[in-house]
């Protein structure tokens, strides 16, 4: 691999979700004078947001950052609501209840607003969810999951792991920590494993191991010439992997058998926290899945 190859471990995770709703209050003391007694100072970040006050509006908070909207209300228990939308899909939102007194100056209130979906972006996630999830079924129609604990991959004819090493299949799940493992130990790990009946179960190789990405976005970056690269590009579920095939995988770097021919102290594996292939420092301690069979062509990852 040479130098213009991306290193599996380097690229960081990106993964999109939409951000409950929730608010933040803190009294800061703010430059120039303090309100008169009676006035509730609210401050909201970011400004121009739509105020109510107990179910009433009460107009908008200053645009300008640092400027402070003055309530003239009675002592009492209010509270406070902030909007302002951003899209059809999103808005910034926030909410605090607060205790307010009358009779002394208080410091300003700021409240922070934070992404919240309306009903037309929860209407967009919920269906761009049964895509996905209708998608993953179809795709999971690939493998004959065995009660053994192994799956054969129908396109290849290569029969996977369920589990990685490190975990025990329990029926329908795996139990236990996944071993973190050097390049050198997952490969003498697979020497006389034995696994259903079998012992000719093996580390892939890369090309072996790239198979089981998938990309529940349905999209993904091309690989170099070189073979690395192939990440999972926009909004996708993580980890990298059918999960009803392969279940409770970590969002973690596997070790493939095939060496780096540039660099033997390298060798090559998939990070399933996106499905990028790359090398990596044959000392790292990573995860490791196991196979047997021959691959046969095409080899095509399974999020295709």
């Amino acid at each position: 691999m040479t130098h213009t190859a991306v290193r599996w471990f380097r690229l960081p995770l990106i993964l999109i979700a939409a951000m409950a709703l929730q608010a933040c209050k803190q009294e800061v003391s703010l430059p120039g004078p303090t309100a008169e007694p009676g006035v509730l100072q609210l401050l909201t970040e970011p400004g121009d947001a739509e105020i109510v006050v107990n179910g009433q509006p009460h107009g908008r908070s200053p645009a300008e950052a640092g400027a402070v909207l003055m309530l003239r209300l009675p002592a009492g228990q209010y509270l406070i609501e902030a909007r302002k939308p951003v899209d059809e899909f999103m808005d910034l939102v926030g909410r605090v209840e607060v205790d307010h007194v009358d009779d002394k100056p208080t410091p300003p209130l700021v409240l922070r607003l934070t992404q919240h979906l309306t009903p037309a972006g929860e209407a967009m996630v919920e269906e761009e969810k049964r895509q996905r999830d209708a998608r993953e079924q179809v795709l999971a129609t690939r493998f004959q999951a065995h009660e053994d604990g192994t799956a054969t991959d129908t396109v290849t004819g290569l029969t996977w792991m369920r589990c990685s090493i490190g975990q025990t299949w329990v029926g329908q799940a795996c139990s236990g920590e996944v071993s973190q493992l050097s390049w050198h130990q997952a490969l003498k790990a697979s020497e006389g494993f034995v696994l259903a009946g079998h012992a000719d179960w093996r580390l892939p190789t890369r090309d072996e191991l790239y198979t089981l990405v998938y990309c529940s976005s349905g999209r993904r970056f091309a690989r170099d010439p070189e073979g690395a690269g192939g990440a999972c590009e926009g909004g996708f579920r993580q980890p990298a992997i059918l999960d009803s095939v392969f279940p409770a995988t970590p969002v973690s770097k596997y070790w493939s058998s095939t060496e780096s021919p540039n660099y033997n102290y390298k060798a090559w594996g998939v990070a399933f926290g996106n499905g990028l292939v790359g090398a990596g420092v044959k000392t790292e301690y990573v995860a490791a899945r196991l196979v047997r069979g021959t691959m046969q062509p095409p080899s095509l990852p399974a999020g295709n």
